[in-house]
């Protein structure tokens, strides 16, 4: 059993470098992206009670039983952004882009059920009209990213970190005891007894030393659902579902220090992976109480993951004459227990103008579960206590409007998510929390619709590459600022078959 290996000060707001911090992981499989058709991002994603759209069957599976007629519609096109990092003083940027399929799906409405009498019931007047199924794929997140950082230090470095964490745990040096990089960096001559009478280790680069880092992540967090939906009266709006989320995310990190002189150097590098499947339940309820409002409410049950893991690093040093490689590498399973989700939403019909609309999300963070595979259960243990601590109660709000005039539509919106770490670790205006700003525009004919959606998104997030202890015995830790931005245009095209208006 690989034992867990996490320092209080990398349970920040963003990935460390090196080690697997999963605590700072398991935000990030949990927190999530605008995403859907690009109707419902062109309005701030705020759709929950708009429905007969394909992102409802990730957020109010009651959204579908709103449709009267088949439909199949497909969603894609690009992302790119760029991170702004400043690191001791220092100013760096990097920049990425990529293409991506935000969703695709399908779903069959029948007629009304009223025309038939062997399906219909009426109950005080109450009529089942109709039900309705659906099938659709949706990109939940995308993992797309590239940091780069450099600076001097005068105070500490990344060799003297690990000669911080031998001196302090005399275990048998091995990946089940320290990270990968602490081993290969021992391995690699990193650290080094200053003389043969020593009994600590020291850095055997001396200080200050020009660092340098740069991590890149790929990968993202989708999800298949299939959704059932029942039209009651037109009034009332049921659905339930089930969802079954894939993940896969690549973290590559390289990170190298060098002497001021020159002639001592070594780079670290560190990947990382992780993917597998997981499943989940939906319920959601809409209700038409007049023909100018909507409101409802969904539940998500928690997420129940499988997942595997592997980690890999290599380092390599210069010394002189003398160079140094050293490498190794795990992998490993757990379960991974998502929290309970809950969503909250109205939108106001102006007639045939258009509508405004409002969501509200709700997840407890703190609930999540790791669970390890093997007798150890004591690591899951203590990780799940880190994640109570540095996990909050978080919400999201999106709102968002849509103008008719004819076939045309036009839409605005905005989203804002709290950042699901508090602020015991992390700089208030540096813990993640996230700004979505959304516009769109469509066509919507008879039998036939195209969107098209602008999302620019905004955060900011601090993080720290390593950690060290001083000579007081505090630990401290070099911190790594990002302002993320991306920017987002997705279209969609779709198709309705069967049109029945009754």
């Amino acid at each position: 059993m690989k034992k867990l290996v996490i320092f209080s000060n990398l349970l920040l707001a963003g990935a460390s470098l090196f080690a697997q911090d999963y605590v700072s992981d398991a935000g990030r499989m949990m927190q999530t992206d605008l995403s859907g058709t690009a109707r419902s991002l062109g309005a701030g994603g705020a759709f929950s009670t708009v429905g007969a759209d394909m992102s409802s069957m990730s957020s109010n599976p009651a959204g579908i039983a709103l449709y009267r007629s088949h439909e199949f519609a497909i969603s894609g096109g690009g992302i790119w952004g760029s991170n702004n990092s400043s690191y001791l003083g220092q100013s760096s940027s990097a920049s990425f882009d990529k293409a991506t399929l935000s969703q695709a799906g399908f779903v069959f409405a029948t007629r009304k059920l009223s025309n038939y009498d062997n399906l219909s019931y009426n109950r005080g007047g109450s009529k089942l009209d109709r039900f309705v199924i659906g099938f659709g794929y949706q990109k939940l997140a995308d993992f797309s990213s590239v940091q780069y950082f450099y600076g001097t230090n005068t105070q500490n470095s990344y060799a003297g970190s690990i000669a911080s964490q031998l001196n302090a745990n005399q275990s048998p040096l091995n990946s089940g005891n320290f990270p990968i990089t602490t081993v290969n960096g021992y391995n690699a001559g990193l650290v080094s007894y200053p003389s043969s009478t020593s009994d600590f280790l020291s850095s055997t680069i001396g200080l200050p030393v020009n660092q340098s880092g740069q991590i890149t992540t790929t990968g993202g967090l989708n999800e298949l659902n299939l959704t059932l939906g029942f039209n009651v009266g037109n009034t009332v709006y049921i659905g339930a579902g089930m969802g079954v989320p894939y993940i896969s995310y690549h973290r590559y990190a390289t990170f190298s220090e060098s002497s001021s002189s020159g002639d001592s150097s070594y780079t670290s590098q560190y990947n990382y992976s992780l993917s597998g499947w997981g499943i989940n339940g939906k319920f959601g309820i809409i209700v038409k109480p007049v023909q100018w409002l909507r409101v409802g409410a969904a539940i998500q049950s928690p997420t129940l993951y499988r997942l595997n893991e592997s980690d890999y690093g290599y380092t390599t040093s210069n010394f002189g004459d003398s160079s140094y490689a050293a490498q190794s590498g795990l992998n490993y399973q757990f379960t991974y227990n998502n929290p309970l989700k809950g969503t909250f939403g109205a939108s106001f019909y102006l007639k045939q103008w258009g509508f405004l609309s409002v969501d509200y999300e709700l997840n407890d963070y703190g609930l999540t579960k790791f669970t390890f595979d093997g007798s150890d259960r004591s690591a899951s243990d203590q990780l799940n206590a880190y994640i109570k601590k540095d996990y909050q109660l978080a919400s999201t709000v999106k709102a968002g409007a849509e103008f008719a005039y004819k076939t045309l539509r036009l839409r605005a919106g905005f989203a804002w998510s709290e950042s699901p770490f508090n602020n015991n670790n992390v700089p208030t205006t540096y813990n993640g929390a996230r700004f979505n700003y959304t516009g769109g525009i469509g066509y919507r004919g008879r039998r036939f619709f195209a969107d098209l959606a602008y999302v620019r998104t905004q955060y900011k997030n601090y993080f720290t590459p390593y950690s060290y202890t001083d000579a007081q015995g505090n630990l401290q830790s070099p911190g790594v600022i990002n302002t993320f931005s991306s920017n987002t245009i997705i279209a969609t095209i779709g198709f309705k078959f069967g049109v029945n208006r009754n």
